[in-house]
């Protein structure tokens, strides 16, 4: 059975791909050798395709969280219905006003549906790798700057486009720019998901190219687009059919996994770059007697400085949060996670000086060594660290605990009395009484507790440690003495 389901899986999988292939060298044959009202018709055939191929994807990969789903269903639909007007318009030659109000408001709408999506699998795929997001979306929006100025930019001034259209494209470019170079990085790093993401990143990016085709072939007074928008278009069209169809659009919206980016001094640079590129890519042309791109430095830049900062403030909680693990490092034991015998023996001095009264109980584990000989020494750090455990819910907020090697555990218990530590040595047995179970056996342990109390000038912190050592000493042997079955299984392995 499982072997069915995989083979038919696979055979899922394959038939998706070749799908997206042979229509796309449809949509290649309908661009090099179509009419006008040919490719028209098969960029609206096509452009419907989405529609079709997200509710199916929905249904058969039983998508749950579907949401950006949703999104895509209505700018697919909204596309759909902007490509039949066109079609009637151009291909069949009837006026139904498709370059009136209403292209514009099913293009805004659909482009706005698109971003939303986009926004919401960058979100749910960046919770883990949000340095590399930014900077993959700071090296779109770095891309698209020299783009803008040199090649869009001088194209809309040509054809006397108004400021506030030149603003509505531009943030439109670095809007789509900056998604796309997001949606590049994830489409990397997104695990199992990563099939239907590189198809979205495609679709995605066939869009920008047919957006930016359609910019640079508009004539003043002339209906002419470049065919280069229609196949770029029937392209992004497919690529989110088959982002919607592919097994991994499951995981489209819940990632099953990245690598995080670790922001690198080279990769500094890099922001930095961007940084500097909106300022001088757009007093460029005043140096050659032009004007200065006042919207790219506006837009540009409020764009591009948050993004700089978000990702500085990334780097230092990153590298707070490096010193903070090796400060712990130095501190702790690797396999307990207590306080380690030089930050024990640091602290004990410090109570020691202050004069408040320090006691010090000395751990030793009964039946360690023969737990190891029988069981091995898995067993055995599994029997450390379940008496890490039992001490760190049997000891108070303020007192100490540390592994000093081996079997030997450290308690440093301070401002308390000597009665205060009789009750936590008690406690501390008591600890043992059950077993630790390592792989279905029953690894029973004891403990051997020594006590040491000093208050005032005249203790110091190595006499306290003798002095429990040797408490611990006297309570081992009287354990072996003892005529209690018990206590005598407990004592042979010190």
């Amino acid at each position: 059975m499982r072997i069915g389901r995989h083979r038919g899986a696979r055979v899922h999988r394959d038939l998706v791909h070749a799908g997206f292939v042979v229509l796309v060298v449809v949509a290649v044959a309908a661009w090099a050798f179509g009419g006008l009202a040919v490719r028209l018709g098969v960029v609206t055939v096509i452009g419907a395709l989405p529609v079709a191929g997200i509710a199916v994807g929905m249904r058969i990969n039983r998508i749950v969280n579907r949401t950006a789903w949703y999104l895509l269903l209505a700018a697919s639909t909204l596309f759909t219905a902007f490509n039949y007007l066109w079609f009637v318009e151009l291909g069949l030659g009837r006026d139904v006003g498709a370059d009136g109000p209403a292209n514009l408001v099913l293009q805004v709408l659909a482009y706005g549906s698109i971003m939303l999506s986009a926004l919401q699998v960058i979100r749910k795929h960046g919770e883990g790798d949000r340095g590399g997001i930014i900077d993959a979306t700071l090296l779109g929006v770095g891309l698209i700057t020299p783009v803008w100025e040199f090649v869009l930019r001088p194209h809309l001034l040509d054809l006397d486009v108004s400021g506030l259209s030149q603003g509505i494209y531009l943030l439109k470019m670095l809007l789509l720019m900056g998604t796309l170079g997001a949606l590049m990085r994830i489409s990397r790093t997104a695990g199992t998901a990563r099939t239907s993401l590189i198809y979205f990143f495609i679709s995605m990016g066939a869009t920008v190219v047919s957006v930016v085709s359609s910019l640079l072939s508009t004539r003043p007074g002339s209906d002419y687009y470049s065919p280069l928008v229609d196949l770029f278009a029937m392209i992004g069209y497919l690529g989110l059919t088959a982002a919607a169809l592919h097994p991994s659009s499951t995981e489209f919206t819940q990632p099953a996994g990245w690598r995080r980016s670790r922001l690198r001094p080279v990769r500094l640079s890099h922001l930095g770059l961007v940084l500097a590129m909106v300022p001088i890519v757009g007093s460029v042309p005043e140096l050659f007697g032009g004007t200065t791109d006042n919207l790219l430095l506006t837009f540009g830049t409020l764009l591009v400085i948050p993004l700089v900062v978000s990702r500085i403030g990334l780097l230092m909680a990153e590298r707070t949060a490096g010193q903070e693990a090796l400060r712990y490092q130095a501190h702790h034991d690797e396999l307990t996670g207590l306080v380690n015998r030089r930050r024990f023996f640091a602290l004990l001095e410090e109570a020691v000086r202050s004069g408040t009264g320090a006691a010090v109980l000395y751990c030793d584990l009964d039946r360690f060594k023969a737990i190891n000989d029988e069981y091995g020494h898995e067993a055995g750090d599994e029997v450390l660290r379940v008496f890490a455990d039992r001490l760190r819910s049997t000891l108070r907020g303020e007192d100490i605990a540390a592994r000093i090697g081996g079997d030997e555990f450290l308690i440093l218990g301070t401002g308390t009395t000597a009665g205060d530590a009789e009750v936590l040595r008690r406690r501390i047995e008591d600890a043992t009484s059950a077993p630790a179970v390592w792989q279905g056996h029953e690894l029973s342990f004891g403990v051997t507790v020594g006590v040491a109390y000093g208050s005032g000038a005249d203790t110091s912190a190595d006499e306290l440690m003798s002095a429990a050592d040797a408490d611990m000493y006297r309570h081992k042997t009287a354990q072996r003495a003892s005529p209690n079955p018990r206590r005598r299984l407990a004592g042979p392995d010190r």
